[in-house]
């Protein structure tokens, strides 16, 4: 008898929990389904109605499920961001931001460019599944987070590009005045460090090792790639450091084997690496997870762990010779995801417009009450 009464119970705070959001929800769009703030010349009204035209087509779309309803970047015909239930799907914001721009602005039917970005209840920015902003590239979107880079050769900079110009990271590498021994000395100025391929002497290793991991424990995240260090079976942040002995293509090819909650990599996905390298997992890596191994000796490609109070992702390279996909734009979605990081507020500063129209329209993500706010402008 008390075990059917606690089940009721449990089923009533469920049904009323879903009755509080849904009422929520529903009490937001009775009271403000959207509001408009626009800066243009009262001159030109026609252009004010197309601004707001390409705006409310933006928005609209953007609120429901999209055609076809389970629609992929290939399928896609109406772009929507969410189930028809005003609360963003994950996957679909992913695959939008995806879209190359142009692509969406006719999907869109939209004349102006246009941006559109997320705020909570004060009109903050926020990241919502690892993105700032979605739209032109003339808007300033970018995080709040102190980054850095390091590279030891240019052929191996894959990700170069992205710190410098999304997360505005300081770059480190051997081929210009700041090099490793720099990253090291600065190291606990930032809270997100990418390490790529350093192939580090025994001596710098041991010499670092206890910094990197330090670090790491006081809540940096760490992203790593290709050979570590030159010697076999080297220990840091909780795992042990190996290259293959062979690097032909069996060696070096892998298969996804499980789902990670930032990487969208297919299960069973064929991955095969320029280069082979692996990590197992030590004690004091904690909620150690395999992601990706290679599929002859099932040693551990890519795989993601905490330690102390900080986290570490591990990659065999991101140069990869097979991959279903741009592996590069997978690992860096993963990134902003993976971080969360802040965002900063979107500005248009740098971009010459004469007439702006501001949209603001109302979703629910992680069962809160957001903005989604568009700018399209001329």
């Amino acid at each position: 008898m008390g075990k059917r009464t606690s089940k009721i119970k449990k089923r009533a705070q469920v049904w009323f929990t879903d009755f509080i959001i849904g009422m929520l929800i529903f009490s937001f769009m009775l009271i403000s389904y959207y509001t408009y703030t626009t800066n243009i010349s009262k001159q030109d009204s026609l252009l004010l109605e197309e601004l707001i035209s390409d705006a409310e087509s933006i928005s609209s779309s953007l609120l429901l499920a999209g055609f076809p309803v389970d629609w992929s970047n290939e399928t896609v015909m109406s772009i929507g961001i969410t189930n028809n239930n005003y609360k963003i799907n994950a996957t679909k914001l992913s695959d939008f931001a995806a879209l190359p721009y142009n692509r969406t602005k006719k999907l869109f039917g939209a004349i102006y460019d246009y941006t559109i970005f997320f705020t909570d209840e004060s009109g903050a920015s926020i990241n919502v599944e690892g993105f700032c902003g979605i739209g032109s590239s003339k808007a300033n979107i970018s995080y709040d987070v102190n980054s850095a880079y390091y590279y030891d050769d240019e052929d191996d900079s894959f990700l170069k590009d992205f710190m410098k110009n999304n997360l505005n990271a300081d770059i480190y590498s051997e081929e210009s005045d700041n090099d490793f021994d720099d990253l090291m000395a600065n190291i606990a100025n930032y809270g997100f460090i990418v390490i790529e391929h350093p192939l580090l002497s025994s001596s710098v290793f041991e010499d670092n090792k206890q910094k990197i991991e330090n670090f790491t424990s006081n809540k940096g995240i760490l992203m790593l790639s290709g050979e570590i260090v030159s010697a076999q079976g080297k220990e840091m942040a909780g795992v042990k450091f190996y290259k293959k002995a062979g690097q032909s293509i069996s060696d070096r090819n892998s298969t996804v084997i499980a789902n990670d909650n930032f990487l969208s990599f297919a299960i069973g996905e064929n991955i095969v690496f320029r280069q082979a390298y692996y990590v197992e997992n030590q004690s004091d890596a904690k909620n150690f997870v395999d992601i990706v191994k290679f599929n002859d000796d099932n040693e551990t490609a890519v795989s993601r762990w905490s330690y102390g109070n900080g986290s570490v992702f591990y990659f065999s390279d991101f140069d990869v010779s097979y991959f279903n996909g741009n592996f590069i734009d997978e690992v860096t979605n993963a990134i902003k995801k993976w971080g969360k990081f802040k965002c900063n507020p979107i500005s248009l500063n740098n971009t010459k417009y004469k007439n702006l129209v501001k949209l603001e329209r109302l979703l629910v993500y992680n069962s809160n009450p957001i903005k989604m706010v568009v700018y399209v402008w001329q």
